[in-house]
């Protein structure tokens, strides 16, 4: 039987896809309690395997990869539009190996509804997700102009599928 977030979680779509040229959230929680959070721009949203997804896309380099490869889950953070520039800017330029991001970007974590990582209270809509895939982006099928643009130091993409466990509009937002 389908749950009802499967029939729901395009719901508020709209938003993300206008949100996420702008950055939204990735905030994961690891299985040893290391939680960070990484504003990204990339990503994906629709059905793979009857189940919706969202998937998203994490350079080799970066912290919250090496805190993904060891979570079970990790949940998708969307700020109202025009809202939260600052924390977007520090959760995308910052790395959680050197400083507390929530900390320094004043945002407050919450537990998610059905996964272990927790949401970020000041985002309007959120999605958890539960971990299904991973894939590595194979450097040798990009076309040459987009290897040149975004990989001039070959730091591809790793893609992180989940499945949208829940997903909903915070009160007031």
């Amino acid at each position: 039987m389908i749950e009802a977030y499967h029939e729901r979680f395009h719901e508020h779509s709209e938003l993300f896809l206008r949100q996420l040229p702008k950055g939204v959230f990735i905030t994961t929680r690891a299985k040893d309690g290391t939680t960070n959070t990484m504003t990204v721009a990339w990503g994906h949203i629709g059905v793979i395997w009857g189940r919706p997804v969202f998937i998203a896309y994490v350079r080799y380099s970066r912290f919250t990869y090496d805190v993904l490869l060891n979570a079970e889950d990790y949940t998708i953070n969307v700020p109202a539009e025009g809202t939260m520039q600052e924390a977007l800017k520090i959760a995308g330029t910052k790395s959680g190996r050197d400083i507390d991001k929530f900390k320094e970007a004043n945002l407050t974590l919450k537990p998610g509804r059905k996964v272990k990582s927790p949401i970020i209270a000041e985002c309007a809509l959120q999605y958890e997700c539960k971990m299904i895939y991973q894939q590595s982006q194979e450097p040798a099928l990009i076309d040459e102009k987009i290897k040149e643009r975004y990989y001039p130091n070959h730091d591809t993409h790793i893609m992180f599928y989940g499945e949208i466990v829940d997903s909903y509009r915070m009160k007031g937002a």
